[in-house]
């Protein structure tokens, strides 16, 4: 009987231990990884967003590109730091995709200040300039979302079309 009840009361002190030690509360969970997951969802959903564009003009939809993704996260933080959105050495991120990507052609949007993927779109899509890549002859793209210290988003989309030998047609 003192077996079971000392069993018992060390279960208990256990699962007391564990529930002042190990928490599931939001206050685990850190601001910035709050935003970083809100700015990868944005990102999700602008893709989602551009597919769907591209789809309902004609166009095939675009697939994700992990160096195009990262030039795009780069050249984002870039902006923040200059707190100015810019297409400033866009030549080296291009020339980057057709050195490492075997890219064709590749096109270039940013923005800045929108509060959703919806609210980037809708802008980009009202710009010739911007429509014209989200329309483009293009078969990939990155997507970077970073929110700066003020809470003020900026957004990079690059594009790139890969030559048909790499693109499996």
């Amino acid at each position: 009987m003192k077996t079971i009840c000392l069993k018992n009361y060390a279960l208990l002190l256990c699962i007391t231990f564990m529930l002042f030690t190990v928490s599931c509360s939001k206050d685990d969970v850190s601001e910035d990884e709050i935003e970083q997951s809100e700015a990868i969802s944005i990102a999700e959903e602008i893709l989602q967003l551009v597919n769907a564009h591209r789809k309902s003009v004609g166009k095939d939809p675009l697939s994700f590109n992990t160096l195009a993704n990262d030039l795009a996260y780069q050249h984002t933080l870039y902006m923040i730091e200059q707190s100015d959105i810019s297409h400033d050495d866009f030549d080296l991120r291009s020339r980057e995709l057709i050195d490492e990507e075997n890219a064709s052609r590749t096109g270039e949007n940013v923005a800045y200040g929108q509060r959703s993927a919806k609210e980037v779109m809708d802008a980009w899509l009202n710009s010739s300039g911007h429509r014209k890549n989200i329309e483009g002859d293009f078969t990939h793209i990155g997507i970077a979302v970073i929110k700066n210290s003020s809470g003020t988003y900026y957004f990079t989309q690059l594009f790139l079309k890969k030559r048909l030998e790499d693109t499996g047609v």
